[in-house]
């Protein structure tokens, strides 16, 4: 067991990303096409604005009273050249990176404006290792309400923010019904002891390879045990390690787990 822990820790952050460098070719062009049309849109601007303060001259020197149409037109004009596209071709560049079954699903979306260009990138490289995902979240979800802890239907993908542990307080229920099971079925002091020394293993092997994630870490330890105690157990109930496990060998993570869903963490590319 402790060898498939060390192999799945490799993983962890990993993601497959087979049409990583496609989609970064696409992500080069996107860039240019965005920076020459800002380039054009400054320079439209700047000529709407100069006929703007001329038509002003105008009227200020006819002394009229009289405020012609061209100077609502100009206006009309400089309001709708200078709203700006809050995604900045985004949904071109999705369009031509995402699969058809993904047009209508902006994954990118709940990253911060300045990391969306690189989520949608990241998670279009690599759609089958996302499909799994997700579908380990799903079935973590199953898992989680057998033990009467309920988590949201949504799930949210976020470029990497902090390092947390969001697994540990959720494994607590069923590592104490396990430890239970445990207790008055077997010798538990030598499960126990197998269990506590396959967590440290854990955690050593992810320290190391995952020096600045000591939460992380801790996560995946702490899931060792569970897991390792569950399986050791009397229970007939779903071990949510199970999908817990099949999402870290996708190389993604939890970032953060609720009552209103899940976020999932988007690696650098």
């Amino acid at each position: 067991m402790q060898d498939s822990w060390l192999e799945l820790i490799d993983r962890v952050l990993r993601p497959a990303r087979p049409q990583r460098e496609q989609c970064l070719r696409e992500r080069d062009r996107h860039q240019a096409a965005t920076e020459l049309v800002a380039d054009e849109r400054a320079r439209a601007i700047k000529s709407c604005e100069a006929r703007i303060e001329a038509a002003r001259k105008a009227v200020f020197q006819a002394n009229d009273g009289v405020i012609p149409s061209l100077m609502t037109e100009l206006e009309r004009e400089w309001r709708k050249i200078s709203r700006s596209d809050p995604d900045q071709g985004l949904m071109d560049l999705w369009a031509r990176i995402a699969p058809p079954a993904w047009i209508d699903r902006k994954l990118w979306r709940d990253s911060d404006s300045t990391a969306k260009l690189d989520a949608a990138v990241a998670l279009a490289s690599d759609v089958d290792g996302v499909e799994a995902a997700e579908s380990a979240i799903a079935a973590l979800r199953g898992a989680l309400a057998a033990w009467g802890t309920p988590i949201g239907q949504r799930i949210r993908w976020r470029a990497f923010e902090r390092d947390v542990d969001c697994v540990s307080v959720w494994l607590a229920t069923p590592e104490r019904a396990a430890r239970e099971s445990v207790a008055a079925h077997y010798a538990e002091h030598v499960i126990f002891e197998r269990a506590q020394q396959l967590e440290q293993s854990v955690r050593t092997a992810a320290l190391t390879r995952l020096p600045g994630r000591p939460a992380l870490a801790e996560a995946l330890a702490r899931a060792a045990i569970v897991d390792y105690t569950l399986r050791a157990s009397a229970l007939d109930l779903p071990n949510p390690v199970t999908p817990l496990r099949a999402l870290w060998k996708t190389g993604y993570a939890l970032s953060a787990l609720d009552a209103s869903g899940v976020t999932l963490e988007i690696p650098e590319l």
